[in-house]
């Protein structure tokens, strides 16, 4: 599950030391849920911090692709081919179907095939007759391609930016964008759920682009990731016993906030590992902390853990990849990289 538009992993699962309300003091939320002594959790993920106790849910803190700018293009794009640098014309499952030890099928949700599951293995896409568009993520792909136009860019970033918060000040968040999340995920579990369905399945949700109005937006739109997430579980029925789901966006947010009660484009962010096959209640990866001088460019969390090396665990445990495989002809400028220790 791809979330496009950059969710704030410090917002879903904020540290307790109180550094954190010194960076945000107007947008840290309130009633988050205990995960561990130093973690806890946005109180709209109410279902993942009881999968998280129930252990069928962990997470990677301070976890990005090996890109360092703040593209939301080319982002999306590296996280999908699973390059360091280039963007390749396939994705990393792609190169995944064609080298696994077993013979793999694959669906996505949605009106065109993700650039994750592009190449010369044949995958298969659906897309439900009401599935909301993804406006979040267009607004933020359009963000990118103005940037550079003296008039264009300042006029677009300030409409979205009066928008939001007219939106967190009316209490509405991120309802006018619609409840992708809640018509995607359990539509793929469905599939996936199905006799002889596919064994891999990918669903993107878009609108994680909180530049401005945080507090509003995000609490409809991690509810709605939180009630899908619980729904896509239900409808996996038997077959959630031996799924397992990653949970994944392109980079995380500024650790302070900004002066319309947002985030900026940030590095570190924070990924979810679920599923009945998932040993969950942990933790995972390094954690590097926000105190100042701990921060990556003086602003951001530090990308402490890598992206492929989630990636890298879900297909070896699933699918018997070995770390040769892995680090060879699916993530090709990846021997550095390992699986997480779990």
């Amino acid at each position: 599950i791809i979330l496009r538009g950059a969710l704030d992993g410090l917002a879903a699962v904020p540290p307790s030391s109180s550094q954190l309300a010194d960076w945000r003091p107007n947008i840290t939320p309130n009633g988050s849920r205990a995960l561990t002594n130093a973690f806890s959790m946005h109180p709209a993920l109410e279902n993942l911090h009881s999968l998280f106790t129930a252990r069928e849910a962990s997470l990677v803190h301070a976890v990005a692709s090996p890109y360092r700018g703040r593209s939301h293009f080319v982002g999306q794009d590296l996280l999908e081919c699973g390059s360091a640098s280039d963007v390749l014309r396939d994705g990393w499952l792609n190169r995944a179907m064609q080298s696994a030890p077993v013979p793999l099928s694959a669906v996505s949700i949605g009106p065109a095939m993700p650039l994750v599951l592009r190449g010369p293995a044949e995958a298969g896409t659906w897309s439900p007759p009401v599935l909301p568009e993804a406006s979040g993520d267009t607004v933020s792909r359009l963000g990118d391609l103005y940037a550079g136009d003296p008039m264009l860019g300042p006029a677009l970033a300030q409409a979205v930016e009066l928008d939001m918060a007219a939106m967190d000040m009316s209490g509405m968040g991120a309802t006018a964008r619609g409840d992708a999340a809640g018509v995607a995920l359990p539509a793929l579990a469905r599939l996936m759920a199905a006799e002889n369905g596919p064994d891999i399945g990918v669903a993107s949700v878009g609108g994680w682009d909180s530049h401005a109005g945080q507090i509003g937006q995000l609490n409809t739109a991690l509810g709605r990731l939180d009630a899908a997430l619980m729904k896509m579980k239900d409808e996996f029925g038997p077959v959630w016993a031996r799924t397992k789901v990653a949970v994944v966006t392109e980079f995380g947010r500024t650790v302070k906030e900004n002066g319309t009660r947002g985030t900026d484009h940030g590095t570190g962010g924070v990924a979810f590992l679920l599923g009945g096959a998932v040993d969950g209640g942990k933790i995972l990866g390094d954690w590097p902390g926000i105190a100042e001088r701990d921060l990556h460019e003086g602003r951001d969390l530090a990308p402490a853990n890598d992206l492929r090396s989630v990636f890298m665990t879900m297909l070896s445990q699933q699918f018997g990849f070995s770390q040769s495989e892995l680090a060879g002809s699916v993530f090709p400028d990846a021997s550095g990289v390992r699986p997480l220790t779990l």
